[in-house]
């Protein structure tokens, strides 16, 4: 039993890692049951691949390949010729290909093994087109076979090379091919010529047929034979690719079959013995014959054959040819189908069965002297022929008589989202019209704004993968996160399902925190998180839940994807944390069921669009903001005195949100932050906006990108700052010392200072608690300019206290900012290489229902936007210009007015309490 095996279809294995410590183990990837095209831009087309693993080098032979061919079905009989040619890696189908036909080459082929343990190998059926056996160091001999039923022709030559040497005797009589008018005629395909080269000495072989004797100083064999990996020179490998091969095939043409040989060899003689058989192209070409009788008509046949094997390249260079074959109906019906497209005709299928194809074409011809219409000559019939295995194509009449046409039924959604898929992958948001106007330019065809929208809806389901099957493939996703990411956490919840039999569970949500973000949040020294969800769009809905910490430049921090972090982040039910929070659904009872202890505020613009519904306008916003942003709690009682006087009801509404969740005068100093807003999450949910609508691993990916390449931005950023602080405390505290210098510090004793200023401002300030009467500097974690003015006052006094910035708290250190930002989130690999996961059951997505209509894309836009199209902030001109004659509120008229309280006044400006009675106040 062979060593090697052929792997499954579905199976991916990393072969780097799995022949890690094995130099001589490797695997194959094999190209096989297509062909290349032309030169420049070579490429392999309408073949298949298929995986050989655990190749020894070491015992590894050409004999192998035969054997894997015959395998995979392609080798049926002993006449049977297949070309191998290996790629060498990194290097491309133009230049990087290399034969493998000899031991030699197999050599060669080892040379790579050790450092590349993945090699690509390229199969041609029948015959070559490329010039690599030519170059190698032991090419396979010639071999010319008859087809069975050759098409009729005039004569029939043949032309036989025996394995004895060549002997001047052989010469024949050309004056039949001289006389054969049929030469100067298109001919017809007669022969199939395959060729086997065979040349076991290098140095009397130049790479293109010509023999150069033993005594070629440019392949020494004393220069060259210390060298094992020696092959040809890579460097003048590109001046091979410029010689015209046309000299070398000229001389066998495929459609004639010809006796002839040399009237006088150019081997020398000690080359002439064994199986050595060397075509010599010179002896036709060259005008110096020493048979001077025959050298006139040696010429005429040149140019006979010339002149075939340009008509047969003319031949090949049309779409479809007599005897073309195609390895299935599909191909045959794909290049009818790009034909119809490109010549903008209607083909149409006329007959189609398992053994039997035919197209016709439907365009007229319109006769002005009859008024009748007569039909396209056009017709192609394709069949199967040889045991059943390809298809040939058997009649073929090329000619369009009929007018051309803008639509074309071939020209449908399918065939134009395979040819956008490299626009969609460098512009996915490409709008339809300009999609639209650029396929029309190409194609010159009428292609509607449907057609366009569905082809570019199959682009970005084969771009960015389906929506269903991504979840299959959710668990291979994290196993390679978790690899490539130390510590990393990811959770995934499933639906529960009461039968444990089933293969199938439906996917609920994921939850993902990366290990190099829990080490920079500890290192940050700040105990603050913003939690935000936004919705996700797509045919299964939902929400994607951040959570985002604020780093020592006041920046954003990403932290997870998930809001239960107690596991990650080592906090328990005592922690005394600080969260900030839209005051969701779910979320209040659960982060005081989880964590007691932990100070919860609540987004103050929130609170204010809740406001809004009742009272409205700048003196309830101006008098909110002045309750939330006062220090103490003495100045917040008097702003909600000055509220209460202006609306009890307004005051009574505020009162039942406890001050500790969005006034600064309650809070604690725990998080040294006094955030109002939870504008850290909005600011990370627009980031990661363009991933809202992929599907759930591309979503995913998306944020764990920008994430990697904030983080290495920001640390690029850091090496540029000097100074004991980061750039916003520094910011922040010099425009403290602008002000502590107005205000003059007293000396109590015991470390307290009596520090006063103007406008009656006086605090009692502690420099050794670090606290001041003002409060700010405990929210804040940098001294208030009371406190700036007791340092100095110290300062002067002989004490040796430093500088204000080594009072400050270490979280706004340089330092810690640096090493947050230390911890960098590593990359993955693609899905290709993605380790299986071992759980039996496979994910589905959620069950979702889809309603009625199309699906609506832009949110719901609050009260205080609203507001702000009536003040001209926004561009929108829909909601400023239409205005409710019921109610007085824009954004509606009033048939679709809902009863919405009137406005007296408008929306801004000082507002003035309309009605009677508690509770009915309108503004």
């Amino acid at each position: 039993m062979a060593p090697w095996r052929i792997r499954a279809t579905m199976d991916e294995i990393d072969v780097a890692r799995r022949y890690a410590g094995h130099p001589t183990i490797f695997s194959v990837r094999l190209h096989h049951g297509g062909q290349f095209t032309k030169f420049p831009g070579r490429k392999y087309i309408k073949g298949k691949q298929n995986y050989v693993d655990l190749l020894d080098i070491d015992t590894f032979s050409i004999h192998d390949i035969d054997e894997i061919m015959e395998e995979l079905g392609h080798i049926d009989s002993d006449e049977t010729l297949l070309y191998y040619h290996f790629l060498r890696p990194f290097g491309d189908l133009d230049f990087g290909l290399f034969a493998l036909g000899s031991d030699q080459d197999v050599h060669h082929l080892g040379t790579y093994v050790a450092n590349h343990k993945l090699i690509d190998v390229y199969i041609e059926h029948g015959k070559t087109n490329l010039h690599t056996y030519s170059m190698s160091p032991n090419p396979s001999k010639v071999k010319i076979v008859e087809i069975k039923e050759p098409p009729a022709c005039s004569k029939q030559l043949f032309l036989e090379w025996n394995d004895s040497p060549i002997e001047h005797e052989s010469v024949p009589d050309l004056t039949e091919v001289e006389n054969d008018s049929h030469l100067d005629k298109e001919p017809s395909l007669v022969d199939h010529i395959e060729f086997e080269m065979n040349v076991e000495n290098e140095d009397d072989y130049d790479g293109s047929g010509h023999n150069n004797g033993s005594g070629n100083d440019e392949f020494d064999d004393d220069s060259e034979s210390e060298d094992s990996d020696f092959f040809i020179d890579e460097d003048n490998l590109i001046h091979d690719v410029d010689v015209d091969m046309k000299d070398f095939h000229m001389n066998i043409d495929k459609d004639v079959e010809w006796v002839g040989g040399s009237s006088e060899s150019n081997v020398p003689e000690d080359t002439q013995q064994g199986d050595l058989e060397v075509i010599n192209t010179e002896v036709l070409l060259s005008g110096s014959s020493s048979d001077e009788a025959n050298d006139g008509k040696r010429r005429k046949t040149i140019r006979a054959i010339q002149r075939a094997y340009e008509n047969d390249a003319t031949l090949v260079s049309e779409p479809f040819y007599i005897f073309q074959t195609f390895s299935s109906s599909k191909d045959f019906k794909t290049q009818v189908k790009l034909h119809s497209i490109m010549t903008r005709r209607e083909i149409q299928l006329e007959k189609n069965d398992k053994n039997r194809v035919r197209f016709v074409c439907k365009g007229t011809i319109p006769n002005l002297a009859t008024n009748e219409e007569e039909k396209c000559p056009w017709v192609i019939y394709c069949s199967k022929w040889k045991r059943d295995i390809d298809w040939m194509v058997k009649t073929y009449t090329k000619e369009h008589r009929c007018l051309q046409t803008r639509k074309v039924k071939a020209c449908d959604y399918k065939f134009l989202s395979e040819h956008i898929v490299q626009v969609i992958e460098t512009n996915p948001k490409i709008p339809i019209r300009a999609l639209r106007e650029q396929l029309q330019r190409e194609y010159q065809m009428d292609i509607s704004h449907m057609k366009t929208f569905r082809a570019k809806q199959q682009a970005l389901k084969h771009v960015q993968g389906d929506y269903a099957s991504q979840y299959r493939l959710l668990r291979d996703y994290v196993l390679e996160v978790q690899a490539r990411n130390l510590d990393t956490t990811v959770k995934i919840d499933v639906e529960s399902e009461a039968n444990p039999t089933v293969e199938t569970r439906t996917f609920r949500r994921i939850y993902v925190c990366i290990g190099a973000l829990k080490r920079g949040f500890a290192a940050g020294r700040r105990d603050f998180l913003g939690l935000d969800g936004a919705f996700v769009k797509g045919p299964y809905p939902g929400q994607v839940l951040s959570a985002v910490a604020l780093d020592g430049n006041n920046g954003i921090y990403p932290l997870a994807y998930a809001v239960n972090l107690g596991d990650d982040l080592g906090l328990g039910t005592n922690s005394n944390f600080t969260f900030m929070s839209d005051r969701q659904k779910g979320l209040l009872p659960a982060i005081a069921t989880l964590f007691p202890c932990a100070e919860h505020r609540y987004c103050l613009r929130h609170i204010h669009d809740n406001m809004k519904k009742n009272w409205r306008g700048k003196v309830f916003k101006d008098l909110l903001w002045e309750c939330a942003t006062t220090s103490n709690v003495q100045h917040f009682h008097q702003a909600m005195e000055k509220l209460k006087k202006l609306n009890n009801d307004a005051y009574e509404w505020l009162k039942q949100i406890p001050p500790q969740s969005w006034a600064r005068s309650h809070f604690t100093g725990r998080a040294h932050c006094d955030a109002l807003t939870n504008n850290l999450c909005e600011a990370f949910n627009s980031k990661i906006e363009d991933g809202h609508d992929a599907p759930i691993i591309n979503c995913i990916e998306f944020i764990r990108e920008y994430i990697m390449k904030k983080i290495v931005k920001v640390d690029k950023e850091i090496q540029k700052v000097v100074g004991p602080l980061t750039p916003t405390a520094t910011t922040i505290l010099d425009k403290i010392k602008s002000k502590a210098e107005q205000y003059v510090a007293t000396f109590c004793g015991a470390g307290k200072y009596q520090v006063a200023g103007p406008w009656q401002d006086q605090c009692i300030v502690d420099v050794g608690q670090q606290s001041c009467t003002c409060k700010r500097w405990e929210l804040t974690g940098i001294p208030c300019k009371h406190g700036v003015a007791a340092i100095w006052d110290m300062g002067r006094n002989d004490k040796d206290v430093g500088i204000p910035e080594s009072f400050v708290h270490p979280c706004y250190w340089l330092s810690s900012w640096k090493e947050m930002y230390s911890f960098k989130v590593s990359p993955i690999n693609g899905r290709s290489m993605w380790e299986k996961s071992t759980i039996p059951t496979t994910l589905l997505p959620l069950n979702h229902r889809v309603p009625i209509g199309r699906p609506k894309k832009k949110r719901t836009i609050s009260i205080v936007e609203k507001e702000d199209f009536v003040r001209g902030n926004t561009a929108s001109r829909a909601h400023r210009s239409v205005t409710c004659t019921k109610c007085n509120n824009v954004g509606h008229n009033a048939r679709t007015c809902k009863g919405q309280r009137p406005i007296v006044g408008g929306g801004g400006g000082q507002s003035q309490v309309k009605g009677k009675g508690k509770g009915k106040a309108t503004i």
